[in-house]
């Protein structure tokens, strides 16, 4: 049942089909202890990307990157995390796709720690978005609690941590270039981690549905001591228009939204609307900030032979 994904239907394609810019389009997790799943992001929407701005005396932008930094933990339990994601090189393909599509005002770190919080981060001061060893484990406590077999339990840590870590992405963006959100940094950066959710499932990933199952499972456990719902003010409401904005992609794949009571009846039929202004929302905020391929240097030409020289 789990294994059988919609591409997404039409309407995230349909917003951008103009040339859209900047919104990463796909990310897998990993799973803990056994097989990993990968880290991929691929940028999508780069078609005649507008010039940044680049102010005077601004760093080289090589210089301002997402940087990747895992930080090895004291709790010998969470070293499991640390050796297989460095291994699958993580967040170094992460980094790696958001350098390709955005331009920078300054280095932002995206580093995995050990926090004393089941949660994740964006300090602002140091710019650094936070995975919390904490929250991998969390998640990967209520993914197996809840999940039938240890597959899907895989999928719906691949789908928590994806949008966790996008969700801290998002809310980056929004300090970092100023955007004129108008909901508030949490709310946009679920919005820009379910954009980003619902154009990997495009191309037939299953991280969307496993991110809205799993974070259903974990609001039906209050008592799990998973820090993330309380620090990010998550509930149900939020959970709903995460959910909202996936189903009006692919609906096929978020039937289950509506079956376990996440998504409103009422409200399904306007889904593909709200993420189509979702995503040319973004589309606009980020295309002033997409970095622009440097341009192929000319090759010389080889100097014509002599004449008579064979």
């Amino acid at each position: 049942m789990h294994d059988k994904t919609q591409r997404g239907s039409g309407p995230l394609r349909g917003a951008l089909a103009g040339g859209g810019c900047c919104v990463p389009r796909a990310v897998h997790g990993t799973g803990r202890p056994g097989r990993l799943l990968g880290a991929a992001v691929v940028a999508a929407w780069l078609s005649a990307p507008a010039a940044a701005q680049e102010p005077a005396g601004a760093p080289a932008a090589a210089d301002r990157d997402f940087v990747p930094a895992y930080l090895e933990p004291e709790t010998s339990d969470y070293e499991v995390y640390y050796q297989e994601l460095r291994r699958a090189h993580f967040l170094e393909s992460v980094a790696q796709e958001l350098n390709r599509v955005l331009a920078l005002p300054a280095t932002v770190t995206l580093r995995i720690a050990e926090c004393g919080h089941s949660t994740t981060s964006w300090a602002a001061d140091t710019r650094t978005v936070t995975v919390c060893y904490e929250f991998l484990d969390a998640v990967l406590a209520i993914a197996s609690e809840a999940a039938p077999s240890p597959q899907r339990a895989e999928q719906l840590f691949s789908g928590a941590v994806t949008f966790g870590l996008f969700s801290e992405v998002g809310q980056a963006l929004v300090s970092l270039y100023q955007l004129p959100v108008g909901e508030g940094p949490l709310q946009a950066g679920d919005e820009f981690a379910a954009v980003t959710l619902a154009a990997a499932e495009q191309d037939g990933d299953g991280s969307a549905a496993a991110a809205v199952e799993f974070f259903d499972d974990a609001l039906a456990r209050p008592g799990s001591g998973f820090e993330y719902l309380e620090t990010h003010r998550f509930d149900h409401a939020r959970l709903e228009t995460v959910a909202c904005l996936l189903y009006g992609n692919a609906p096929l794949n978020h039937a289950g939204a509506l079956t376990r009571g996440i998504l409103s009846p009422a409200r399904a039929p306007r889904c593909a609307e709200e993420l189509v202004a979702a995503a040319k929302a973004w589309d606009l905020y980020l295309k002033g900030h997409a970095r622009v391929p440097p341009a192929p240097q000319p090759v010389a030409a080889a100097p014509p032979a002599a004449a008579g020289r064979p």
